[in-house]
């Protein structure tokens, strides 16, 4: 559809008398009006292309379109040329609802352009009509219930200047400000509260964030680069992730902090985590805070998850938990181990599941395989969605070899096809050359009788003949 002119262009900002006209059209009309506006003559006008510019539907960029036809802010004729006969859809689009007369000069002068044989109006669709006839409902329902002084102050009364309707938002307490009566007005009594309402709690004024120096926001940015892409973290920086950077760069330097993000990132599982297929990670910020603040499993302060930073051996510290949490626990009493439980008798074991490390129930032997039950289901359905994968494999591999098989005797039967073709027509050229010798061979040995005979009959001749 190619835009043409209404009116000559008076101001590129919308009337307010159009942006007040909430009955014809919603925000999203009054949206899509102001971007047909601004655009110049002769413009191919494409909803998809807004949409997708604007970041909106089509199919809701075309139901605000029909309103705007309802309500005539556009008009749209259909365009018969005497060239080739085809039509043609323009649009004029108009910044304030369109009149008869103005419509009826529209189809006047396009009709007197050289080249037009047949100009007439498109009317709005049906449903643009009742989607407008709703929208006006709903706007007229929600006027009617809300309050009445409300509407005094947010909207301009006709008749009164800017200053008495309230407008810009002035204040409804009676205070000083704009619309309020100038400033030697008496304060208006203030409203008591509605019955039932619980009066508001005082809130509390949020302390604004310490502010970073130079080298603290040069160092945190340092420390922000080296999270992984994969995160996803917002691109705001969240005030705890800011304070765990900052608490960890208290005791470390900015590279210590960038080695601790990119080896736990791994250490722990997060990497694998975010693959596809992986079991994924709740929230971004608590993995950020997570790779970044200090360890405390272990007292040594130059301890760097397992390794002493001032000489590079492993903590010996670290390994020693690592070796007591090897060790089988103690159990309580009627518990885990085998210690006595005071009657002489040693105290049950309780078996650990080889997957999941959930502790069995006392009392029971381990099962053979070492499963808890959530466990061995989880490996019998893994199981069977193995055995389920490589039947279908099977299954894909011998209809691929089938359809191989079925591929290499049709190319045999067409090499036989195409080779016995050939040999046929081979035959039919010799055959055909064969008859062509024979017949010559009798044409020969006619023509030769024909001379004997004509040599007998005729002897006086032969002085003459060129085969005596």
């Amino acid at each position: 559809m190619r835009k043409r002119s209404g009116r000559p262009p008076r101001f590129a900002a919308v009337p307010n008398e159009t942006v007040d006209d909430a009955f014809s059209f919603d925000l999203e009309g009054l949206g899509l009006l102001t971007v047909v506006l601004r655009h110049r003559d002769g413009y191919e006008i494409t909803l998809a292309e807004i949409a997708e510019k604007y970041g909106y539907g089509r199919d809701g960029l075309a139901g605000a379109w029909g309103m705007l036809q309802v309500a005539r802010y556009v008009i749209k004729v259909k365009i018969q040329w005497a060239g080739d006969n085809q039509w043609s859809t323009e649009v004029v689009v108009y910044d304030t609802p369109a009149t008869d007369d103005e419509v009826k000069e529209l189809l006047a002068s396009i009709a007197r352009e050289p080249g037009v044989r047949t100009v007439k109006l498109e009317p709005p669709t049906k449903s643009a009509q009742e989607r407008a006839a709703k929208h006006m409902a709903k706007v007229e329902a929600k006027r009617k219930k809300a309050n009445p002084e409300r509407r005094k102050l947010d909207y301009e009364v006709p008749g009164q200047s800017a200053g008495e309707s309230g407008r810009g938002r002035g204040r409804r307490d009676g205070g000083e400000g704009r619309g309020s009566g100038g400033a030697g007005a008496a304060p208006a009594p203030a409203k008591p509260p509605r019955k039932g309402t619980a009066p508001k709690k005082p809130t509390k004024k949020k302390e604004p964030g310490r502010r970073l120096t130079p080298q603290e926001a040069a160092a945190v940015k340092q420390v922000e680069a080296a999270f992984p892409q994969e995160l996803q973290l917002p691109s705001y920086r969240p005030p705890v992730l800011r304070d765990a950077i900052l608490d960890a760069l208290s005791a470390r330097p900015p590279k210590v902090l960038v080695e601790r993000v990119k080896r736990r990132w791994w250490m722990h599982g997060y990497e694998e985590a975010v693959m596809p297929g992986g079991k994924g990670i709740g929230s971004a910020i608590g993995v950020a805070v997570a790779l970044v603040r200090p360890s405390t499993d272990c007292p040594d302060p130059m301890c760097e998850d397992g390794v002493v930073l001032d000489t590079g051996v492993k903590c010996r510290t670290c390994e020693q938990r690592k070796e007591d949490r090897k060790r089988p626990v103690p159990a309580q009493r009627g518990g885990e181990s085998g210690e006595d439980q005071g009657d002489g008798a040693p105290a049950a074991r309780r078996w650990k599941c080889r997957e999941c490390k959930t502790l069995g129930k006392t009392g029971t032997e381990a099962p053979e395989d070492g499963l808890c039950g959530p466990c061995r289901k989880e490996a019998q359905e893994a199981e069977a969605a193995a055995a389920r994968l490589r039947e279908d494999m099977a299954r894909a591999e011998a209809q691929r070899e089938e359809l191989a098989h079925e591929r290499w005797v049709e190319l045999v039967e067409d090499a036989y096809r195409e080779h016995a073709d050939r040999e046929q027509a081979a035959a039919e050229e010799r055959e055909r050359h064969e008859a062509e010798e024979e017949r010559k061979r009798l044409d020969a040995e006619e023509r030769r009788r024909i001379q004997e005979q004509i040599a007998r009959e005729n002897p006086e001749l032969l002085a003459y003949s060129q085969t005596a």
